[in-house]
């Protein structure tokens, strides 16, 4: 993405949403850090129940 100058999808269009609805910065804030818990707390979940080392190789 860096190459071709494109946005990841969902980082354009959570400030674009923002800007066009006339939202405040809490809605922008609110789904951005759930989801990012969300992501952690799946990825712990995960760790645990399968007992895998992360990451298994640096190099």
């Amino acid at each position: 993405m860096q190459l071709t100058r494109t946005l990841h999808p969902p980082a354009g269009a959570d400030p674009l949403l923002v800007m066009l609805t006339g939202a405040g910065w809490s809605f922008l804030l609110t789904p951005v850090l759930l989801g990012a818990a969300l992501i952690v707390l799946v990825a712990y979940g995960y760790h645990r129940a399968t007992r895998t080392s992360y990451p298994t190789a640096w190099w």
